[in-house]
């Protein structure tokens, strides 16, 4: 067995580009939600012809005792956000993004995208924007790749205790990211007829390729190449010694083999693994452990076929 070590330099390889396939997934999916303002593909958009104002739908979701969540009120020039608890952050630039306390206050704040940054007055050490006459003080700028709508959005902060009755939720599209198991309490707070995932424009099928497409025909090229790399393992540990075996030992003698290549084989990954989590970006790292874990076991089940049947094989000759 002292021949399986050079092949488990092949098995980091390949757990190594694992990590980079997964890490290039994140990546892209990433940069998909800055283009939807942070919004993940799992938001749910309310549909409301309410003309209840925005401020009282708030002080409703303060009421709550549920967190982790970001709610929208998307106009066409202005975003209002709502947000309870720890959630996705967009990448700041400069400045900060809104705290807890903003959320509650009767003042509007502001964070915008980087492309406006130039259009921001300056008095006092303090930037402000103007937003309907009303100059807003900025807290902060946010900002991704070139061409991102991210770089041209206006955040303000919505709270239960700001002035704005003017603002209807008929008025404005509702997104809620991170609430779905609260949507029969939200759907009644928001006044919402309907609600659905949110379609976002951009979700074409050279987009689904980008985000799903590619990942799935590279980590069927890995699990090709597990199995080049089992056959190679099977090869290397030689012949049987299972001439002249009564069937029982036969049979432990074949699992002692497939244990010690198992073993080899998720250790090696084990190894490779750790070392794409400490080289490469992700944003969740559930996605590579669990393809990790599912390419061992995929692995161990070959692996159980070619050693049986080299076995078969053997016999007969």
């Amino acid at each position: 067995m002292k021949k399986l070590f050079l092949i488990d330099f092949l098995w980091i390889g390949l757990a190594i580009l694992a990590g980079l396939v997964w890490s290039q997934h994140d990546q892209n999916e990433y940069a998909s939600q800055l283009d939807h303002l942070g919004m993940s593909e799992m938001a749910q958009e309310y549909v409301t012809s309410s003309s209840r104002s925005v401020t009282k739908a708030v002080a409703e979701l303060e009421k709550t005792d549920f967190s982790g969540y970001q709610v929208q009120f998307v106009t066409k020039q202005l975003v209002y956000v709502y947000q309870r608890g720890s959630v996705a952050s967009l990448p700041v630039e400069s400045g900060q993004w809104f705290s807890t306390g903003d959320f509650a206050s009767s003042l509007p704040v502001a964070v915008v995208g980087h492309d406006l940054a130039d259009k921001l007055y300056t008095g006092n050490n303090q930037r402000y924007l103007s937003v309907n006459g009303q100059y807003i003080p900025v807290l902060g700028t946010v900002g991704t790749r070139k061409g991102s709508p991210l770089n041209k959005a206006v955040f303000l902060n919505a709270s239960p205790n700001m002035a704005n009755e003017g603002l209807t939720l008929k008025h404005v599209k509702i997104y809620v990211d991170g609430a779905n198991q609260h949507s029969k309490t939200l759907k009644t707070i928001l006044r919402a007829s309907r609600v659905h995932r949110v379609h976002f424009s951009d979700n074409d099928a050279a987009t689904w390729w980008r985000t799903y497409g590619q990942t799935a025909l590279f980590c069927g090229l890995l699990l090709m190449g597990a199995g080049l790399l089992s056959l190679l393992m099977v090869t290397m540990i030689g012949p049987l010694q299972t001439s002249g075996l009564e069937i029982n030992m036969r049979a432990r003698y074949l699992r002692g083999v497939l244990s010690s290549c198992a073993s080899h084989v998720g250790i090696s990954l084990f190894l490779g693994g750790l070392f794409a989590n400490w080289w490469f970006y992700f944003t969740t790292r559930t996605n590579i452990w669990s393809f990790l874990v599912i390419l061992t076991i995929a692995t161990t089940v070959f692996l159980r076929y070619l050693i049986r049947r080299k076995d078969r094989t053997s016999a007969t000759t």
